[in-house]
């Protein structure tokens, strides 16, 4: 299934906001002690990946009304 861009981008804004609500002031990590270059934490990582996969799904069953293939 090819996604535009701006759908893509919906769904990560989405993931990302949860994350966000969910791990609050323990979200983000610095991941360079050089640079001020910030990224999720391990944890945070692990729920936005499986909260962007639950909301592509979503996305795709719901507005693009797309049935899964089983």
């Amino acid at each position: 299934m090819d996604m535009k861009t701006n759908e893509m981008e919906f769904i990560h804004e989405l993931a990302t906001q949860i994350t966000e609500m969910n791990f609050g002031a323990e979200t983000y990590e610095s991941k360079d002690s050089l640079e001020i270059i910030y990224g999720f934490t391990d944890e945070a990582q692990d729920y936005y990946n499986e909260m962007y996969d639950e909301y592509e799904n979503l996305y795709i069953t719901i507005i693009l009304q797309i049935p899964k293939k089983i």
